[in-house]
């Protein structure tokens, strides 16, 4: 029996003894890892990268659009009114006391009178104007003033047959009439007025 309790004993040192020794060791190692975190050098504050001091970039504001400002746009002027008139030719001194003309009577609403062609009311004096410019073109390019008498003229004396008018300082026309005829020459073309409307009028003798 006490040969039994001998190794008991002994058993139950050699575990103690074990168990001392681990804990020491356990000990030992936790010592050394706090040592060696204690013993790691502090980065310094040089140490350190500088904070970023870099700004993000605004975006460019777009310039604003003025505002349309109102211009004074001074008014059109009016339109220069036709010379339809044949002035150069009137302001002459009559080139001879006798000569034979024909020629194209245009009238218009505001001088239109009981025996004025019908044609003549429903025409503006701007359309007068235009018309015995156009027919004047038209004379002095050779057209056939016979013709054109027959479609455009509004006199009752010649309209129709084409017949030129004998023309005398003594004769019984209008006195622009007379003025113009007189100071044609010979195959000339020319505008007057009178109180009947435009005359577009050319010297054949």
């Amino acid at each position: 029996m006490s040969c039994r309790f001998a190794v008991v004993v002994v058993c139950v040192l050699v575990f103690a003894a074990f168990g001392c020794k681990k804990k020491d060791g356990e000990s030992v190692s936790g010592g050394n890892e706090l040592a060696s975190a204690a013993q790691e050098p502090t980065q310094k504050a040089e140490d350190l990268p500088p904070p970023s001091t870099s700004t993000a970039t605004p975006a460019p504001t777009p310039a604003p659009t003025p505002a349309p400002t109102a211009t004074n746009t001074p008014p059109a002027a009016p339109a220069e009114p036709l010379e339809v008139e044949s002035t150069d030719i009137m302001s002459r001194e009559p080139v001879t006391q006798a000569a034979q003309v024909r020629h194209i009577l245009i009238g218009w609403a505001d001088i239109a009178g009981p025996r004025s062609d019908r044609r003549a009311y429903d025409r503006t004096k701007d359309e007068a104007d235009r018309l015995a410019l156009d027919l004047l073109r038209r004379v002095r390019n050779g057209e056939n003033m016979e013709a054109m008498m027959s479609e455009y003229s509004e006199d009752p004396g010649s309209a129709a047959t084409g017949e030129p008018y004998p023309v005398r300082p003594e004769s019984d026309f209008v006195p622009e009439f007379e003025a113009l005829a007189l100071r044609l020459n010979v195959g000339e073309a020319g505008i007057c007025k009178t109180q009947f409307g435009y005359h577009i009028m050319k010297r054949i003798q």
